[in-house]
């Protein structure tokens, strides 16, 4: 098939746009995958963290497998991580009588590296849904993976 100058031109304008898609797509894909060198998720963070970890991992029985999905994988659901979240809340001291997690008593409690990415997650992340506080803390944390996938991380 023979092109024309004009059909030329159009084929090529259709060859550029779909170029252009398909590297902005792949920049987006690609921009999404959690940041994780030597300096994020900070290691003090992450060392304060621990004992935190140890604590609640044995309070619920989640697996370190089913964390590190939830964290640098895909989100799901399971009924020990769920409470694992709940669990770090409580252990952190950040949730009110009720069980209720109290944002700004969460942001005031992390580190500076830490509290301007967990703000910025958190902005349409306010009103939890749930029927138990472990699916309520569970609400919380997919909202922050989905709104910071390259930052949220759970330790």
């Amino acid at each position: 098939m023979v092109l024309t100058g004009i059909r030329r031109g159009q084929a090529f304008h259709a060859f550029l746009i779909v170029a252009l898609l398909s590297s902005l797509t792949l920049m987006h894909v690609q921009a999404q995958e959690p940041r994780r060198d030597d300096k994020w998720p900070p290691p003090a963070v992450l060392k304060m963290a621990k004992i935190f970890h140890d604590i609640c991992v044995e309070k619920t029985g989640v697996t370190e497998e089913a964390i590190k999905e939830f964290s640098d994988g895909q989100i799901h659901e399971d009924e020990a991580l769920k409470c694992y979240m709940n669990c770090l809340f409580h252990e952190i001291d950040v949730v009110d009588d009720n069980g209720d997690v109290h944002l700004e008593t969460l942001f005031n409690t992390v580190p500076g590296t830490v509290r301007n990415q967990l703000i910025n997650m958190a902005k349409e992340c306010e009103h939890p849904e749930g029927d138990t506080l472990c699916h309520k803390a569970w609400w919380f944390h997919q909202c922050w993976k989905k709104a910071d996938p390259v930052h949220y991380f759970l330790p």
